[in-house]
């Protein structure tokens, strides 16, 4: 297997995203908390149908990258980049953005890269 967990590895479904992986699996680490950003925008938006929380968001038309955590496939570490499928559309809830991807999964921006100061820069692994 390559570096990057494949949409093509398991059916085209919500959860069809690439993630940079550096060869690290969900034993290899582990965060006794995750970040505060990240923590609030689930605590503010619970649903189980939220594919991941990206910290450190960049937007590269029509796409998103950034820092995943919660991955609802709990098969990464957290923390590690992330690029989602093509963005189809938006919208706020509970003063957080939500983008839909062209696939049905829902990615919540819990924080963007220009937003300095919150968590590191976004080329390390946190």
């Amino acid at each position: 297997m390559s570096d990057f967990g494949s949409p093509r590895e398991e059916p085209a479904d919500y959860a069809s995203y690439l993630i940079k992986t550096f060869g690290a699996r969900i034993s290899d680490c582990t965060f006794s908390r995750l970040p505060a950003v990240i923590a609030r925008a689930k605590a503010a938006i619970p649903d189980p149908e939220i594919v991941g929380f990206l910290a450190c968001a960049i937007e590269r038309p029509p796409r998103l990258t950034g820092l995943m955590f919660c991955d609802h496939r709990h098969q990464f570490p957290q923390g590690l980049p992330a690029r989602t499928p093509a963005i189809r559309s938006r919208y706020w809830k509970e003063g957080y953005e939500v983008v839909v991807a062209c696939t049905g999964g829902l990615y919540v921006i819990a924080h963007w890269w220009h937003e300095n100061g919150a968590i590191g820069p976004f080329n390390q692994v946190h």
